[in-house]
């Protein structure tokens, strides 16, 4: 098998995993996670980690994994951490809540999810500060992809309609991570979940492109036609890694 071919296997088997665990773990570990991130700033060198590395409940990660991590984080994330007061125990003990290892049955299909998770990981800090209310970090890491959703949204609706779904969208995702919104039934994410496996752009462009095209199906909104310009860049629009 090719390095490609099981790159492939790999990711289509962790975005599964994540997707079937997401809903069971939306109402337990995420909220935990929340109120921890909230109340506790691991800056200054607490010991969260270790103390998580000790539940029996939470799968840890192994010593190499950390270690790739923290080498990305500061190499990728650290101005970014810095600024948002976000540290490497944080990153670490949001995994542990946010994506469930267990379900990764090989050292594959592991190593794929650390790799893609160290790509990330710039965005992974975001979503963290973003879960602590930061507001600076939705502007700075949220806020810019606004854009992005309204051109995929073209894709099946009218520039109005599109950004009309698309600034609802984002006002939902804002409100569910804030903690404004205790309802999970409608599709609608939280960065609670969101554990680096794909870029932020993926992550709240699948779910938004899901409820449009239910909203299409159901006769809530009409689909058009992509543009000529539309059509012109559907090809640099890329919402998968």
């Amino acid at each position: 098998m090719t390095k490609v071919s099981l790159d492939v296997r790999c990711t289509s088997t962790i975005r599964t995993s994540t997707r079937a665990e997401r809903a069971r773990r939306n109402r337990t570990t995420s909220a935990t996670e929340a109120t921890r991130l909230k109340t506790c700033n691991t800056a200054n060198g607490s010991s969260l980690v270790s103390d998580l590395a000790s539940d029996p409940n939470v799968p840890s990660l192994k010593a190499a994994s950390i270690d790739e991590l923290r080498k990305a984080f500061f190499r990728e994330a650290g101005h970014t951490a810095l600024r948002l007061h976000v540290s490497l125990e944080d990153v670490l003990e949001h995994l542990q809540y946010a994506f469930d290892l267990s379900l990764l049955r090989t050292d594959a299909l592991r190593r794929v999810a650390i790799e893609r998770i160290a790509q990330n990981i710039d965005e992974l800090v975001i979503a963290i500060a973003c879960i602590r209310g930061d507001e600076t970090a939705w502007a700075e890491g949220i806020e810019p992809l606004r854009p992005v959703l309204v051109r995929m949204c073209e894709l099946r609706v009218d520039e109005a309609d599109s950004t009309l779904h698309a600034a609802r969208f984002l006002m939902g995702v804002r409100k569910r991570t804030f903690g404004d919104d205790c309802e999970f039934e409608d599709g609608i994410p939280r960065l609670q979940e969101y554990a680096g496996i794909q870029p932020l752009r993926s992550y709240l462009g699948g779910p938004l492109f899901a409820i449009l095209q239910d909203l299409i199906k159901d006769g809530l909104a009409v689909a058009t036609p992509p543009s000529t310009t539309v059509r012109a860049t559907m090809r640099n629009l890329r919402l998968v890694n």
